[in-house]
């Protein structure tokens, strides 16, 4: 047999004898099991989005009036304490309106609809009764949105992991304890998030027909939930 030949030999019984060697390994011992986190808080903050409209047959009537509209909101922001840093003003939306009872290939316009919108990010939800009732009293015609959120949302997710961990940590020791079987190292780890929405929001999206009381009493910030999960894998020796 040529040297290349009974390289090719060598290699060949090494490779079955490693693959052998590892068939033979026994499997390490395990106890998969997993651990559920729940922190609840209430919201500290909130995302409400305003929108000042018009529909006028002059485009400049229609842009004066969201514009009047927009610079009173502006200012009820700045009578109630919310820093201009918390407080966007998108452009102005210009859409014309045109004459659909004709037929034609140039369409006449017969007026404009000119909306802006207003979001405020609101840190103190103290205020937040009275900024929706002063919107309506100072030409907001619709709220698209109030979102709650909070401000320790990090925080409290970590609070939900850590509760987690300690819940597998703890089913594990239990059912170790259970097997009559002693707990080893940590083998594997793994973890996921989710929840930070509270569970009642307040949602309008047609144009606002209340009062400035019932603005001021729509809202229901409810209480937000941060779940984790863990799953973790112990050796037992």
């Amino acid at each position: 047999m040529d040297p290349l030949s009974r390289l090719a030999c060598a290699l060949v019984a090494l490779t079955f004898s490693a693959a052998a060697a590892a068939h033979d390994e026994p499997r390490p011992r395990l106890l998969a099991v997993s651990g559920e986190g729940e922190v609840a808080a209430a919201p500290d903050r909130a995302d409400v989005s305003f929108s000042a409209e018009a529909s006028e047959k002059s485009l400049a009537d229609a842009e004066r009036a969201v514009t009047e509209a927009t610079a009173k909101l502006l200012k009820l922001c700045e009578s109630l304490g919310i820093p201009k840093s918390q407080v966007r003003s998108a452009q102005l939306n210009v859409n014309p309106q045109y004459d659909g009872s004709v037929i034609s290939s140039r369409p006449r316009i017969v007026g404009y609809f000119v909306s802006r919108q207003m979001d405020v990010d609101l840190r103190d939800l103290a205020k937040l009764g009275k900024l929706l009732q002063g919107a309506v009293e100072t030409g907001a015609n619709r709220v698209s949105g109030v979102n709650f959120g909070s401000t320790r949302k990090d925080e409290h997710q970590r609070a939900a992991l850590a509760l987690a961990a300690q819940d597998a940590k703890a089913n594990a020791e239990v059912l170790a304890k259970a097997m009559g079987v002693k707990l080893g190292r940590l083998h594997t780890l793994s973890a996921s998030e989710s929840g930070g929405m509270p569970l009642m929001q307040m949602r309008h999206e047609s144009k606002m027909q209340m009062t400035s009381d019932q603005a001021a009493q729509t809202y229901q910030a409810g209480e937000m939930k941060f779940q984790a999960s863990v799953t973790a894998e112990y050796d037992l020796p």
